[in-house]
């Protein structure tokens, strides 16, 4: 049992990445039952995605850690839900500035951004993302 997966008290969106890493295989039933109970603890109503839910040294988390939401991208992609996978992606993008540049956190009643600014992570989860969903439409480059 992986920690703070399914059965644990503690969801961590983080466990998103055993699908994309073939810890969990994307083709079977644990990998989609995983992903339908990180998506019904963790998802928002908007789309977004928060790490986990729990209190830490810092709280209880007040917003959503963008690049969840784009890993819960990747795994709908990778597990087959491919137009899913597409049309949170485009749902993600309204979340950047006019500049399409991407905070750390989003505030999942306003939609503003928090945390750092520009921050890397953000970008990097969008990048392989939109990658992910690319390989999978069998369009790897893009023109």
């Amino acid at each position: 049992m992986y920690t703070n997966a399914v059965g644990s008290k503690y969801l961590d969106a983080s466990t998103l990445q055993l699908i994309m890493m073939n810890y969990l295989d994307p083709a079977s039933e644990k990998a989609r039952d995983h992903l339908k109970a990180l998506e019904a603890e963790l998802k928002t109503p908007k789309g977004l995605f928060y790490r986990y839910l729990h209190e830490d040294d810092f709280g209880k988390p007040k917003t959503t850690f963008l690049i969840c939401a784009f890993w819960y991208v990747e795994a709908l992609a990778s597990v087959g839900r491919i137009d899913d996978a597409i049309r949170e992606f485009e749902n993600l993008l309204k979340y950047s500035n006019h500049l399409l540049l991407f905070s750390e956190d989003v505030d999942e009643e306003t939609g503003s951004q928090w945390g750092n600014f520009p921050q890397a992570y953000s970008h990097v989860g969008l990048m392989n993302a939109a990658y992910r969903i690319a390989m999978k439409l069998d369009r790897p480059v893009f023109l």
